[in-house]
């Protein structure tokens, strides 16, 4: 079984929009594109069931994403969310010559959307637009991206603290951070 049949069956899955499957090359991985309204969690435990079926992750009992001793080390920002008296909250994004802060609602998706746009501003990208935030039965973080035509989800565990959880997600969902999909689905 190839990657051409795996693409086959990833894309059969109802909510993908587009998949590209690179299992050759190092630093090769399955990048999935899902459609605009996909129901993410559906979508994801399906992908789950195909990877097993494909051998490409074990079907060993689920637990919530697994992350490194460090996960935010070597991503070139630091990211410090702190609740406001007034019910909001600031993020700031700060690397080692620009810092960019917002002042954000006390909402998850509004947090999400403000370390984004603080991040995105410190690396000088064009902000996306954060989309949605889930937090999964079993700890998984999921932040889901839009910058126009891609959509994109971030995945992390909240056992290593909501903070870190939440820069880890958002740094996936808008491409500044690596995702390692097999790992990020070990939640679903």
């Amino acid at each position: 079984m190839g990657p051409v049949n795996l693409t086959s069956r990833l894309e059969d899955i109802p909510g993908v929009e587009s998949v590209t499957v690179d299992l050759t090359e190092e630093g090769g991985g399955i990048n999935i594109r899902l459609s605009p309204g996909a129901d993410e969690t559906d979508v994801l435990e399906r992908l789950r069931t195909v990877l097993i079926a494909y051998g490409v992750r074990s079907a060993g009992p689920e637990s919530a994403v697994s992350e490194p001793a460090d996960p935010l080390e070597g991503i070139g920002v630091e990211i410090t969310i702190t609740p406001l008296p007034s019910g909001g909250a600031r993020v700031e994004a700060q690397s080692r010559s620009v810092r960019s802060f917002r002042l954000v609602a006390a909402d998850p998706t509004a947090i999400a959307q403000g370390v984004a746009d603080a991040w995105s501003q410190v690396v000088g990208r064009v902000p996306v637009e954060i989309i949605d935030v889930h937090v999964t039965p079993e700890g998984g973080l999921l932040v889901s991206a839009r910058d126009g035509e891609t959509e994109r989800t971030g995945a992390a565990n909240t056992e290593i603290g909501w903070e870190s959880a939440l820069t880890l997600a958002v740094g996936r969902a808008i491409g500044t951070v690596a995702v390692d999909v097999e790992r990020d689905l070990s939640s679903i």
